[in-house]
């Protein structure tokens, strides 16, 4: 599955929904922004592209745990990005573990015990975690947004958004179909104002939205309102506090020597 596979809808900050889902916006933005104003992007004969892996040479592998937590953020501001802007049980739970254990709910986790990351990722055994979630009250050990993920991909969820948080925190693995043979990478080629897409993605959220402000106006309509899009995205992530986009350059599927 492409992260740009499935359709999405205009970013409101006011009921901004799944932080990742805000995340993933921007990276599919940025891809359909180089295709359409990227110097030196030709597209390619989709014709000649694998069936399995559409053309980039990889498909979805394990688990990526160095992507799921925001050190930066808070819990109240979405430092577990697979839950955050949700209101599922998991959230409930995180909640009532943080008070538990002593986890400020309103201070970022970098200013805090170093080893909350690692609790949030893999799990708490030492005791069950009692909370309530929708009213009812409930017990049961916390066991890490790692494994809570592996049960989405286990189940073969449907879910639109299950399947977007899989395949953002999952790593690339070479196509078994084509063995990571002629991706697809023109896209990757392509500069705007002198930057690849790789070298926009990793600047900080606050310099990412001055690139994208200051870019030339388009006489195409549809360009201008992605590039909207990505600045009403980019406004509200540095607003919460997000420092930097998470390092995920395995999904830009670049050769090791690329960027």
């Amino acid at each position: 599955m492409e992260l740009n596979s499935l359709p999405r809808t205009r970013f409101n900050a006011k009921r901004p929904g799944s932080l990742v889902g805000t995340i993933t916006a921007v990276l599919e933005h940025l891809h359909s922004l180089y295709e359409r104003i990227g110097e030196n992007y030709t597209a390619s004969n989709p014709n000649g592209r694998c069936p399995v892996c559409n053309g980039t040479g990889t498909v979805i592998g394990d688990i990526d745990p160095g992507c799921m937590i925001a050190p930066e953020l808070s819990l109240k501001h979405g430092a577990v990005l697979l839950w955050s802007g949700t209101v599922c049980r998991p959230v409930s739970k995180i909640k009532a573990l943080a008070n538990m254990i002593g986890i400020d709910f309103d201070r970022p986790l970098s200013e805090q015990d170093d080893r909350f990351p690692d609790i949030l990722l893999y799990g708490y055994d030492k005791e069950p975690v009692s909370y309530v979630h929708k009213g009812k009250p409930f017990e049961g050990f916390y066991r890490g947004c790692v494994f809570d993920l592996q049960d989405m991909r286990d189940a073969e969820t449907t879910s639109k958004g299950n399947l977007r948080a899989i395949a953002f925190f999952s790593r690339r693995v070479k196509c078994f179909r084509c063995s990571g043979n002629g991706p697809n990478l023109e896209r990757f080629a392509a500069t705007v104002n002198g930057r690849s897409l790789l070298e926009a993605w990793r600047l900080p959220v606050s310099e990412l939205l001055l690139f994208v402000c200051h870019l030339p106006a388009s006489p195409d309509n549809d360009t201008d309102e992605i590039v909207a899009e990505i600045e009403a995205c980019l406004i509200y992530l540095n607003k919460i506090g997000l420092k930097t986009l998470p390092s995920i350059e395995d999904k830009f599927r670049f050769p090791a020597n690329a960027g």
